[in-house]
């Protein structure tokens, strides 16, 4: 299908969703369209080997895309101004808001297949004497076609992308500063931002209804309904 098909239909199938492509403006206070950044060879070994199933799997550094070393190489310099990132993947099948996180740092994220991408600006994020709230509404909700780069800035609050295709799931690769979401020793006393750090260089805040986070400890803040998009088959 085309983009303007696939886009056309996502939005049949959610009538009730306003949904854009990354490429529109509104895209632009979230994060950018990155051209002529090409990950042949890591989107290939992701196509050959993602195995994708009914769960999100998420892997931070992955050899066989980092063997890509063109597009690591094109990513340091010119997306982290040298410094040393890694290259993982995130794919499976999902529906759901259920949280949003970000980092002190922008995220790569290239789209192997047609993905829809649920953001927000942490700007919004309000905190009160029970905690944080971050009210569902103010996501927004892109279709980032297949084969499209986008870089997220520090403030976008994301989570796990949503597949547009229930029979092909998602697959995406995610490149990050070097150590980025891998195991983080909590503060004990955690106050503040603090209660939101999940992982290393990531900071969470939760929907109730996303059950196996709130049980790992994520803090709920998310107000609303847990933003659903509908598949277009």
């Amino acid at each position: 299908m085309s983009r303007a098909t696939v886009l056309r239909r996502l939005r049949a199938a959610n009538p009730t969703l306003t949904i854009r492509e990354v490429t529109s403006r509104a895209f632009e206070r979230y994060g950018r369209v990155l051209r002529g950044m090409r990950a042949d060879a890591a989107v290939g070994y992701a196509r050959r080997n993602a195995r994708v199933a009914d769960e999100v799997v998420y892997e931070p550094s992955v050899t066989g895309l980092e063997r890509d070393k063109a597009f690591r190489r094109a990513v340091e310099h010119r997306v982290y101004g040298g410094m040393p990132v890694q290259i993982g993947w995130c794919y499976g099948r999902n529906s759901r808001l259920d949280a949003l996180e970000y980092h002190k740092g922008v995220e790569v994220v290239v789209a192997v297949t047609d993905t829809v991408v649920i953001v927000g600006d942490l700007r919004d994020l309000r905190w009160t004497h029970t905690g944080p709230t971050y009210r569902s509404a103010q996501a927004e909700v892109f279709y980032l076609p297949r084969g499209l780069t986008v870089e997220f800035h520090a403030w976008c609050l994301h989570f796990a992308p949503i597949h547009v295709c229930t029979r092909q799931g998602f697959v995406t690769l995610v490149v990050l500063p070097q150590g980025t979401n891998t195991d983080v020793v909590r503060p004990a006393r955690a106050r503040g931002e603090e209660r939101l750090l999940f992982a290393r260089n990531k900071w969470l805040v939760a929907h109730r209804e996303a059950a196996p986070l709130v049980e790992q400890g994520a803090v709920v803040g998310i107000t609303g309904r847990n933003t659903r998009v509908a598949p277009v088959d």
